[in-house]
Formats: structure tokens, C-alpha cells, sequence
């Protein structure tokens, strides 16, 4: 995955991987009601709301094996599996580091309890499969990420979560590849733009056990 202008030495990547098709594990986070953040606010206090949210979204990745891949203006996207040496294991780490973002998120809501006028929430999409994966953009400027059918259906999942009013949208094949308990919960299906046929996922406001 190069730039238009790239040559032969572009085709390797930092850490000596190369851009091609693999399993992974993407997520999607959204953070709800960020327009409102600027009501009778002044830029710099809504960027300190805005730091301290992200700030804490990094730490959940880098502790649980997330890659941060793109900020996505409200929200950012990043992938699992770039170094598991088990595709299906991203799925895994990807629910814990849901589950550490869910709890970081309520760590900043009560530090700035003062300052907000009603809790930040956020949405948060995860999906797995097959993606094409390597350095894009500008040769001096690269940014590790993905793309592919497995992201966009991960973004239009993350969006449902406005839809059914849940924290979390996990696809049926990012349970399975987790090999999580979902008993009792309900199999909901969606289209997704420009794709033949309907995702499978589960709506959720926690992550199972």
C-alpha cells in the first residue's frame, strides 16, 4: 500500500513488514455529542477536554496491542494483530483494550465532572477479517493503517451504535474469532454500503467475560 510516487525502497515498512493482505482485528471510536463540547467553552478548554479524551484512548491501545492508525476528527480508528502471532487473538485484545477504553472514559467523565455538562460516551465498532495493510500516505510522512471491505464494515458498525443506543457493536466473526460467551444476547444483521449481503453483529454496552 504505496503512494502514487513511491519507488522500489518503499515497499518495505518500519520493523521490516511488508504491505500485504492478513487477518485483523479493526476498531472504530466515536466519541458521541462532541459538537456540544464547544457550547459557552472556550477552544482552549474544548481542546483539554478533547486531549484528555484521546490521551486516555492512546493508553488503552498501547496496552492492550493497538495500533493507532487514523484520527478520524471525533473519534480514531486503530488495529489489532500487527504483531499477535495468532490472527484471532487481535480479536481478543481488541475487546480488552474496549473494555480499557470504557473504563478510562469514566475515569476522564469523573475527573472532569465540573467541566462537562453531561458525560462524554462513546461508540466503538470491532470487526475481523481479512485486510490489506501497510504504510500510506506521503513517503516522509507514513502512517500505518488499512483498508479494505473489514474497515469499512467496522465504520458503518461503529455507527450503529447510535441505532441501538449501545456502547460497543461486535461482529459475528470478531466473537467467534475471540470465542466469547454471548448467550442471551441477540444476533442482529445490517447492510453495509457498497458491500453484497448483510454483517452479522451483537449490540452491546459491555464486554463479556
Amino acid at each position: 500500500l504505496l503512494t502514487a510516487d513511491a519507488s522500489a525502497q518503499h515497499g518495505l515498512m518500519r520493523a521490516g513488514m511488508e504491505g500485504s493482505e492478513r487477518q485483523v482485528t479493526v476498531v472504530f471510536i466515536d466519541l458521541r455529542g462532541s459538537t456540544t463540547l464547544g457550547e459557552a467553552r472556550m477552544p482552549y478548554d474544548v481542546l483539554f477536554i478533547l486531549n484528555q479524551f484521546f490521551d486516555e484512548m492512546s493508553k488503552a491501545l498501547a496496552a492492550t496491542g493497538g495500533h493507532y492508525s487514523n484520527f478520524t476528527g471525533d473519534g480514531l480508528m486503530a488495529i489489532y494483530g500487527l504483531d499477535s502471532p495468532s490472527p484471532a487473538r487481535s480479536a481478543v485484545q481488541a475487546l480488552l483494550g474496549a473494555r480499557e477504553m470504557l473504563m478510562r472514559l469514566d475515569q476522564v467523565n469523573a475527573r472532569l465532572k465540573a467541566d462537562l455538562k453531561e458525560p462524554l460516551r462513546i461508540g466503538i465498532g470491532i470487526h475481523y477479517g481479512e485486510a490489506i495493510v501497510g504504510a500510506m500516505g506521503p513517503p516522509r510522512s507514513q502512517i500505518v493503517t488499512a483498508i479494505g471491505d473489514t474497515v469499512n464494515t467496522t465504520a458503518r458498525l461503529e455507527g450503529l451504535t447510535k441505532d441501538y443506543n449501545c456502547a460497543i457493536i461486535l461482529s459475528e466473526a470478531a466473537a467467534k474469532a475471540a470465542r466469547v460467551n454471548l448467550a442471551g444476547h441477540s444476533l442482529h444483521e445490517a447492510s453495509v454500503k457498497g458491500r453484497v449481503g448483510t454483517v452479522a453483529f451483537y449490540a452491546l454496552n459491555s464486554v463479556p467475560d
